[in-house]
């Protein structure tokens, strides 16, 4: 009887503190692995085929604007209106001028830079202290920094002083310049963001940041081949996110 009474005891004590069968990793989060796609120098003509694919889809993106952009046309005017309307898009800093494109004279005076920023910052209303510098693939993110070997370490610095979080980037789906038209294929892109997801080469383990640019997008084909992209990686359950929940 007392060993009976015992093993009871045992079970009413198991029960009442709900403890799960068969625990496992399944809601692990250190097991996800996530990508953040990041869309510079817009709006732009391609902007407009962004948005409605995005909004199609559902996807977390993130853009980094230029504020002369948005100021050039109605059109353009009219394309950062639909990112601000897009709940599916986040809007970050890219500066006001984007350097005139002029980079090596743009980042001789930090203070020129981040007055530029200001300038963006203030002239679209832009809620989140994010910035990736025009031309340069430089990181301030916590205490951790890395730059990429040209200028701009001191505009940088000065930034990061001021409060603001800088991203680069760990892949770029390149495009030609002239034609906007983008150069590795769907098949070349997939195989490089699971390589480096799974061997390393990121910034943050288990993340990976991916720099496509607006302008990319301004046929319908090319648009094809980024609702691919994102079709192919989403077979895969990789998490998409908005940059600023990066760690």
């Amino acid at each position: 009887m007392k060993a009976i009474s015992l093993f009871l005891l045992a079970v009413s004590f198991v029960s009442s503190n709900k403890v799960p069968v068969n625990m496992g990793p399944l809601d692990r989060k250190d097991t996800l692995k996530y990508i953040y796609l990041t869309f510079d120098d817009g709006p732009l003509r391609g902007s407009q085929r962004i948005d409605s694919l995005v909004l199609a889809e559902k996807l977390k993106i993130s853009v980094f604007l230029v504020g002369q952009n948005a100021q050039k046309s109605r059109e353009l005017g009219t394309y950062l209106s639909m990112y601000e309307q897009n709940p599916f898009v986040e809007s970050y800093n890219h500066s006001y001028t984007h350097g005139h494109n002029r980079y090596k004279k743009f980042y001789k005076d930090p203070l020129v830079v981040l007055s530029d920023i200001e300038k963006n910052e203030t002239a679209l209303s832009l809620r989140y202290k994010i910035v990736r510098l025009p031309g340069r693939n430089i990181w301030r993110v916590g205490d951790r920094k890395k730059d990429d070997g040209v200028s701009g370490k001191a505009a940088a610095d000065t930034l990061a002083a001021r409060g603001f979080k800088l991203f680069g980037w760990d892949l770029e789906w390149r495009h030609n310049p002239k034609s906007g038209a983008p150069v590795q294929s769907v098949d070349a892109m997939t195989k490089e963001i699971e390589n480096r997801l799974i061997n390393g080469g990121t910034f943050t383990k288990d993340h990976i940041v991916v720099l496509v640019h607006d302008e990319m997008f301004q046929k319908p084909w090319a648009t094809s081949e980024l609702n691919k992209l994102i079709d192919t990686l989403r077979k895969k359950d990789y998490v998409f996110e908005h940059i600023r929940f990066y760690p």
